[in-house]
């Protein structure tokens, strides 16, 4: 084996071990957090030997009595180390999402419409926001939520739906201060 094949050999060894030591850290921290508080160690009293027939188990004697001032940093420490019960981050607490007009023949500037679930915008005075435009089709576009994010979505207008000056095919995730043009109407997605 040449000397450049040795060394080959010796990073990938050093690589496959990295990739052994790392796994085991991060399944170790896995199993420590989800283990859950600790209680701590029995006092002299709690942990008195029995006395007695012990039925063939041997008795175990308790270590020394741990002073209980130390016994209360370990209790805090996990205490505050204890996940709350709901999700982690709730994103949609006050988002209030609506589209403001920027430009229309037909609706006034700065007009606010919150936006709800499964909204359609178009022609057809049937939709959230109806729009009295010659180049919007009757049910030009819908937003509706999706997780914790809107969406826009053209529904076979024969112009096309366009964010932010780009003509969208299928769905788009709608971002604070994204312009939405349906034929000559312009509106501002903000939360």
């Amino acid at each position: 084996m040449t000397e450049t094949g040795l060394l080959i050999a010796e990073g990938a060894f050093l690589v496959l071990v990295f990739v052994f030591i790392w796994s085991v850290v991060r399944s170790s921290s896995r199993d420590l957090r989800e283990a859950g508080p600790v209680a701590p160690p029995p006092t002299q009293a709690q942990a008195a030997p029995r006395t007695g027939d012990t039925g063939g188990q041997p008795v175990v004697t308790p270590p020394a009595a741990v002073p209980a001032a130390s016994a209360i940093p370990v209790a805090e420490s996990v205490a505050s180390r204890e996940r709350p019960a709901g999700p982690a981050f709730e994103l949609s607490v006050n988002i209030q999402p609506r589209l403001i007009v920027n430009s229309s023949p037909s609706l006034a500037p700065g007009i606010e419409f919150p936006v709800e679930a499964g909204m359609t915008l178009g022609r057809s005075r049937s939709n959230g926001i109806p729009i009295s435009d010659h180049f919007a089709s009757h049910m030009h576009a819908r937003v509706f939520p999706h997780g914790h994010f809107f969406f826009i979505e053209d529904l076979g207008s024969t112009n096309g739906t366009f964010v932010n000056g780009r003509r969208i095919e299928g769905q788009a995730q709608l971002k604070p201060h994204d312009e939405i043009r349906i034929g000559e109407t312009i509106l501002r997605y903000e939360e």
